[in-house]
């Protein structure tokens, strides 16, 4: 039998990942899911369902189903800088604990991060970028250090960076969607000038199995689908399909409202490639354009 674990199948990109990988998962192939908050059982009940946290769930499922590779899309949240740095720091031991176990496998563990982690730059980037974490990335950062720090001879970690995840849950509700609903203008932050790379989380999910099936061992991968497109354009084109006018709010308005972390976000400018160009161009996606992620996107809540 073949095991495919996923840890934080529930979240954002792990329901995706675990909705893709069910879709396509061959015979004589087992896929367990590590999940502990908001279970859909429903959505779950083909998989092995083990509920626990990151850094309380029992080792021994590990033997009892050896996986063959690993997705890890867990990650511990905060809701202010003080509670961030906390669950940073859980995290970072969580995944001590987690690498020590998987380390007689030798196996691939692919690592959901994000682009944030590059910090703001003044040309499009790829993985050979040194890393400098912005916003949410500072805290994260300090979560994946056992990953990206230390060498791991058994195990083949490969650090996938999902750009700008467009879905209707997360930073698309909370800052443009909904604030175009109440007052009947798109936002756009900052000068709008910022650079946002973009892909529909459904593509996500499978970008992260592309990254297993068709990647390189050891390496680094950004996920996008769409070129990088202005903040500006982008609320521009959510207001076409919405019939409405779009809004600046500029920076100070913005770090009033949300305070510095989500003002650093906002207004980040990490426009991204890939240096893995063949591995890219043999992923076709769902939605290759924004203007179509945007109309699946908006179809949803329909």
């Amino acid at each position: 039998m073949k095991n495919i674990w996923i840890f934080g199948a529930t979240g954002y990109v792990g329901r995706s990942l675990t909705k893709h990988l069910l879709s396509v998962k061959e015979k004589n192939t087992v896929i367990t899911t590590l999940a502990h908050r908001s279970l859909p059982f429903r959505e779950l009940e083909n998989t092995n369902l083990i509920t626990g946290s990151l850094e309380d769930f029992d080792l021994s499922w590990l033997e009892r189903f050896p996986p063959d590779v690993v997705f890890h899309c867990a990650r511990m949240a905060g809701k202010n800088d003080r509670s961030r740095q906390a669950a940073a720091i859980k995290g970072e031991q969580a995944n001590q604990r987690l690498i020590q176990a998987l380390e007689p496998f030798n196996i691939p563990v692919i690592y959901c991060s994000g682009t944030l982690m590059y910090g703001n730059q003044n040309k499009i980037i790829d993985e050979n970028t040194p890393l400098k974490p912005i916003a949410y990335a500072k805290w994260y950062e300090r979560a994946e250090r056992p990953w990206t720090k230390h060498k791991y001879p058994n195990v083949d970690i490969r650090m996938a960076r999902p750009a700008w995840i467009l879905g209707f849950d997360s930073w698309f509700y909370h800052f443009f969607y909904l604030p175009a609903t109440q007052n009947k203008c798109v936002p756009y932050y900052g000068d709008g000038s910022q650079r946002m790379s973009l892909l529909h989380v459904d593509d996500c999910g499978r970008l992260l199995h592309h990254v297993y099936t068709h990647g390189k061992s050891s390496s680094d991968y950004n996920l996008y689908v769409a070129p990088p497109i202005t903040q500006k354009a982008f609320a521009e084109m959510i207001a076409e399909k919405m019939g409405l006018d779009v809004v600046c709010i500029n920076q100070d308005a913005l770090e009033k409202m949300h305070g510095q972390t989500v003002t650093e976000a906002l207004t980040s400018d990490i426009p991204v490639r890939t240096s893995h160009e063949e591995w890219h161009h043999a992923f076709t996606p769902i939605y290759p354009t924004v203007s179509e992620m945007l109309d699946a996107v908006l179809a949803s809540k329909r």
